[in-house]
């Protein structure tokens, strides 16, 4: 949500500067002596202004994921850590108790959404209302077959991976495959993937054809993707992180740091 928030504000961007054109007009025909570019300042206010204070107000979403800590999985002690309500819990993996649950929302506008999520319980008490204390894993929507098959599937893949891993060891799990590229390493990764001339490199002539026939369309629409994906990397490199507390560095048993 917060990469395309950060993708938005450069389509408002060019949105407002294109359909502004038909203001200037009116302007020079109601006595504006100055140019478009003249125009477009005088009205930057409004043009920049309304763009910039939507991305503001959708900020919000920046924040969350960079709030989340890590749940330690330590294989060769058999023991999870976690921090639930600020307080470290750690306890041994055969103690844990696990289960699915597939959650319907509704999103603005009516638009039902299905999600689901794996929630760890560990032992013992001290959670809200004196229940046992429990992390929750949200399900994952980067393998395909999750996506087709809904919430529910995914989080029970998730829940298998842990489970096969902390069972049989790293050998038995296949190698993390996301689906979709979260964040650009440097500039010229977000070109290479972006690249709004990517399409007339095609040698299908079909294709090529219809990329030269939407190119008035895509090539502005992916100019403002590769802008926004550029400026998002900055921020994911400006904004602060949560640090990891020293229990969590410590149940990592030397491998993780806990630096990015």
């Amino acid at each position: 949500m917060s990469w395309w928030a950060t993708i938005l504000l450069y389509i408002m961007l060019v949105f407002f500067a294109v359909f502004s054109y038909p203001g200037f007009s009116y302007a020079k025909n109601t006595g504006f002596l100055g140019n478009y570019l003249d125009f477009w300042l005088e009205n930057v206010d409004g043009l920049v202004g309304i763009p910039a204070f939507i991305f503001i107000c959708c900020f919000w979403m920046f924040i969350p994921w960079r709030r989340q800590l890590p749940i330690i999985l330590n294989r060769r002690m058999q023991k999870v850590a976690c921090t639930i309500e600020g307080k470290l819990v750690t306890c041994e993996w055969k103690l844990i108790d696990a289960y699915i649950k597939d959650v319907s929302t509704i999103a603005v506008g009516g638009a039902p959404i299905n999600e689901g999520v794996l929630t760890l319980v560990f032992p013992g008490h001290g959670g809200k209302g004196n229940s046992r204390p429990r992390a929750v894993i949200k399900a994952t929507e980067d393998a395909p077959a999750a996506i087709i098959n809904g919430g529910f599937y995914g989080a029970g893949m998730i829940w298998e991976y842990i489970r096969i891993y902390m069972q049989e060891g790293a050998d038995a799990v296949p190698s993390p495959a996301p689906e979709a590229r979260y964040i650009g390493k440097n500039i010229i990764n977000c070109i290479n993937y972006m690249n709004p001339w990517m399409p007339f490199t095609y040698r299908v002539w079909w294709q090529l054809l219809i990329a030269l026939i939407l190119s008035p369309i895509f090539v502005p629409f992916l100019s403002c993707v590769l802008a926004g994906d550029i400026t998002y990397m900055l921020f994911d490199r400006i904004l602060p992180r949560r640090k990891w507390p020293q229990e969590l560095i410590d149940a990592c048993d030397g491998i993780w740091d806990g630096r990015e």
